[in-house]
């Protein structure tokens, strides 16, 4: 059975989801691809093309200099869809507000979320600030190498003080925390 990664909260009609064009790996559209899109992964403009791309895992490997600090958009379409691989253009979330819960999130090796202090998240994190990462794979993270890329998709994660003031964009709050270990849920209020 498949495994829910994105679920929104707030009701789809109040939320701006248009169709871009997928500048990455086509292999990455395919329900088979090893480390294929998933539900709710964030995605970047292509600045030259107003497409998407996945970021690359040094360009968000959440350090200072290296978080995106451009806009990122969920990707909502269920992985493999036929017409998402055949045309190559996919739907992402604009324009917000709007709740979700996501397991596209920062993981430690053993698979529990995280904080920006690589603390296991709790309840004193909500409220905290999210941004664009590297995150380890939601169903492969013992398998993630952020040198190669290999498991890593582009997620969120709590910024620190000197990624908010070194420019990193912010992408909404954590409004609640969910589940247990590698089964956490994080509610996120996108868009404000």
């Amino acid at each position: 059975m498949a495994i829910q990664t994105f679920e929104l909260v707030s009701p789809f009609l109040s939320i701006y989801a248009p169709s871009k064009v997928w500048k990455g790996d086509n292999s990455l559209l395919l329900g088979q691809t090893a480390n294929a899109l998933s539900t709710g992964e964030m995605l970047k403009i292509d600045g030259a093309s107003y497409g998407v791309l996945r970021a690359s895992a040094t360009e968000n490997d959440g350090l200072v200099g290296s978080i995106n600090s451009a806009p990122g958009f969920a990707y909502f379409s269920e992985t493999g869809r036929g017409d998402v691989v055949t045309s190559g253009r996919i739907p992402v979330l604009q324009f917000g507000p709007y709740e979700a819960d996501t397991m596209i999130f920062d993981r430690a090796a053993d698979g529990s979320l995280i904080n920006e202090n690589q603390d296991g998240l709790s309840a004193s994190d909500v409220g905290k600030a999210v941004g664009i990462f590297g995150v380890r794979h939601h169903k492969d993270f013992a398998s993630a190498d952020f040198g190669t890329g290999a498991y890593i998709q582009s997620g969120l994660g709590c910024l620190s003080t000197d990624q908010l003031t070194g420019g990193a964009f912010k992408v909404g709050y954590i409004s609640r925390i969910t589940g247990t270990g590698a089964n956490m849920r994080v509610r996120i209020l996108f868009g404000i």
